[in-house]
């Protein structure tokens, strides 16, 4: 499950910065594509799930069935001690070793719900369901005797495996699919940008033109309400007898 996460995290994180170089820098982060919030949503939906998995398996951990069923009848991961002794057994199991399975089929399986929900929504749920069907399969033929220590153990390497090629063609399917969404909606945004340029271009014209009109309005109603200044003048005054003649000159 990491590795399918990095794996599409990765492929999106190529496509994000792609698109980066081809827009130019704004003060604001460019929107994202419809692509890149559903990448998000399942990224954190499988995040989640491994979580409430990893938790749910502490705790069942901590229990003797759980214990006993991995030394019994199961070898828990490859490194395990008892890994090739589980695997080589070609003995069917006992009364006993079957009562046990029994009694850890409740823990063995309680940890699948968060799964699931985890998964649910995803592409990812058809794989773990599949995955889920083959292990009741085994553990009702283990059940029934129908088949040995060994081959439930085979069942079980064989159910991972399975599990692995399918979650990885499961990503790299749903890669392809977010990817070509991705550029697609770029593809459109750049085409919509094209064909509204002619138009941005023509109001910001319009609007130079507005305001080279305003300003010169207003140094016309300057021109028009400044005070008029008349030139100085001199008067000048002379006394002939009783009378006083002046001139301004």
């Amino acid at each position: 499950m990491l590795k399918t996460l990095v794996m599409i995290g990765c492929c999106f994180a190529l496509v994000g910065c792609k698109t980066m170089q081809q827009q130019p820098q704004k003060s604001q982060a460019p929107q994202k594509s419809q692509a890149q919030v559903e990448k998000e949503r399942i990224l954190s939906s499988l995040r989640t799930a491994d979580t409430n998995f990893k938790s749910c398996q502490d705790e069942a951990k901590k229990t003797d069935l759980y214990k006993r069923i991995y030394e019994e009848v199961f070898f828990e991961n490859d490194m395990s001690a008892n890994k090739f002794t589980m695997l080589a057994n070609k003995n069917k199991p006992t009364n006993e070793q079957i009562e046990l399975v029994k009694d850890a089929m409740p823990i063995l399986t309680k940890c699948r719900s968060g799964v699931i929900d985890g998964h649910r929504g995803t592409p990812f749920l058809t794989v773990t369901l599949k995955y889920y069907n083959a292990f009741d399969a085994m553990f009702i033929k283990l059940i029934r005797e129908e088949m040995t220590i060994g081959d439930a153990n085979e069942e079980r390497v064989k159910a991972n495996a399975q599990r692995e090629i399918e979650w990885a063609t499961t990503g790299n399917d749903l890669d392809s699919r977010l990817r070509a969404m991705h550029e697609s909606e770029m593809s459109g945004r750049r085409q919509a940008a094209a064909a509204m340029l002619p138009y941005l271009l023509q109001q910001q014209q319009n609007q130079q033109f507005q305001q080279q009109m305003l300003y010169q309005q207003q140094i016309q109603n300057i021109m028009n309400n400044r005070p008029i200044l008349n030139a100085p003048t001199t008067t000048n005054c002379s006394t002939f007898g009783n009378q006083i003649n002046c001139t301004t000159r």
